[in-house]
């Protein structure tokens, strides 16, 4: 019998609802309900995709797993841990085993820091915390650079700052900084979407290559299905907050059950069913 220690992560019927302003002193306040009783299991190595329409709750389930929000009912387990019971000072440390890369390359970078800086910034919260020790000034570039040489940089660009790189660039800046404390799983949120198609590609292979190379797990979120095809080994489709279907890449993409699945593969140009 498969158990929850056998998966990285396991997320167990969460749902998310957020209270709307009452619209008067006369009426009640509403609510809505952003994610409704979502379950899927990831394991170690493996990738997730979840994909769907803009507010079909894709980014609210990505916030619920990096454990930004805590759900309104159910539990995400990560390594067997409930992530919500934890205190405060021991899910900043168990952070170090899960990293976000971010949809806007360009947004998510201070443009004020040097790339130093900017990647090494979660390595400073979690050695204090999980060592009590901080690296000294040489580690800490080292280890910068060295993140930057395994996304394709110079390690000489750390001390550049993000004007003075391109979108696909600034995206592996991204990811150099989600990969500096070697975790087990990286949320990507649509990590392409901003880019051209020509470097999408280069940044999806790079993807691709490093979880090779450090046996990373990826819950990758896109409302585009042909990346989500090509990176994924299982799939969750969320309508309205809801899983209407789920299964493994192939079973989704050559045989999608659910009317909604098949209207999201026939707008892909040149899919065929």
């Amino acid at each position: 019998m498969i158990s929850t220690q056998d998966f990285l992560l396991d997320v167990q019927h969460v749902s998310q609802q957020y209270a709307l302003p009452k619209p008067s002193v006369f009426a009640k306040a509403g609510h809505i309900q952003a994610l409704n009783d979502v379950s899927f299991q990831l394991p170690a190595g493996k990738s997730m995709g979840i994909v769907g329409e803009s507010g079909s709750g894709k980014s609210t389930l990505a916030r619920l797993v990096m454990a930004l929000e805590k759900p309104t009912q159910g539990q995400v387990l990560f390594k067997g841990q409930d992530l919500n019971a934890l205190p405060q000072d021991k899910l900043r440390g168990a952070r170090s085993n899960f990293q976000m890369v971010f949809q806007d390359p360009y947004g998510s970078l201070d443009p004020r820091q040097k790339v130093l800086r900017i990647v090494a910034e979660p390595l400073h919260s979690s050695l204090n915390r999980i060592s009590g020790q901080a690296l000294s000034a040489q580690d800490l570039k080292d280890r910068v650079a060295l993140a930057l040489t395994e996304v394709g940089l110079r390690a000489s660009d750390l001390d550049k700052y993000p004007h003075e790189f391109s979108g696909g660039q600034r995206q592996r800046i991204a990811i150099a900084r989600a990969l500096i404390t070697r975790p087990s799983l990286i949320v990507a949120d649509e990590p392409v979407s901003a880019l051209d198609v020509s470097v999408q590609a280069q940044v999806l292979n790079l993807m691709m290559d490093l979880q090779d190379r450090f046996g990373l797990s990826y819950v990758f979120v896109s409302h585009d299905l042909a990346v989500v095809n090509l990176m994924c080994d299982d799939v969750i489709v969320l309508q309205h907050g809801q899983v209407v279907e789920a299964g493994s890449a192939d079973e989704i993409f050559h045989r999608p059950q659910h009317p909604y699945t098949q209207a999201l593969l026939a707008a892909i140009p040149g899919q065929s069913q």
